[in-house]
């Protein structure tokens, strides 16, 4: 058995493998370019549905624990996927994202209020992104023994990822929710995802 790697031993990308992923991706966003939009709309879209939630919630409802979610809070999972939006959009500039440099700021999940100022804010930063672009994915956390790994990604890329963790998160979002109070309006379709609602409208077609 060889030599345990440090947990700082981050395998690089090369630079010249890089060069390539770029130019390739570059090439690649030419031509689709007007895929881009689509991804843009569907996770503003998102976060419009979770500010509309949270805004018509009441604090304990929002911050207080609940056996149903394992002791944890709506406002717990508002927060952490949120958070990952946060890491892409403040750190997409850089070239590389991390989503294990989470800020995890505690009046996030405590106050709806503040959330809804989050959502807003991610809005608007959706909607000044001027294009896609190459990302490099830096995961400090594979497993519990590996070493950090950096691999190609892309802007668009890790939006769709964001969009499929946060509706995983809204689905029990909407369980701690309706555990509270049953007649609570929820937006069609919040916490379900877009393959799910195809696939049972295909059904109820038949």
């Amino acid at each position: 058995m060889g030599p345990r790697k440090k947990p700082n031993d981050r395998k690089k990308i090369p630079s010249k493998d890089f060069d390539r992923f770029r130019d390739q991706q570059q090439s690649s966003f030419v031509i689709f370019g007007l895929m881009f939009q689509p991804v843009i709309h569907a996770s503003q879209a998102l976060l419009s549905d979770l500010k509309k939630v949270i805004s018509d919630l009441n604090a304990p409802d929002y911050a207080g624990a609940q056996d149903v979610l394992s002791g944890a809070s709506v406002g717990q999972h508002v927060r952490h996927l949120l958070e990952f939006y946060q890491c892409l959009l403040g750190q997409n500039a850089s070239g590389r994202v991390n989503y294990s440099l989470r800020v995890r700021e505690l009046q996030l999940e405590q106050s709806s209020t503040f959330a809804v100022g989050i959502c807003e804010d991610l809005i608007s930063q959706l909607h000044v992104l001027e294009g896609d672009q190459p990302l490099i994915l830096d995961m400090d956390d594979l497993d519990a023994h590996s070493a950090p790994v950096a691999v190609p990604s892309s802007l668009s890329r890790e939006l769709i990822y964001c969009i499929e963790h946060a509706i995983h998160h809204m689905a029990i979002i909407k369980i701690g929710i309706m555990m509270q109070n049953p007649h609570f309006a929820l937006p069609d379709g919040f916490g379900v995802a877009p393959s799910t609602i195809r696939y049972r409208t295909s059904q109820c077609a038949q």
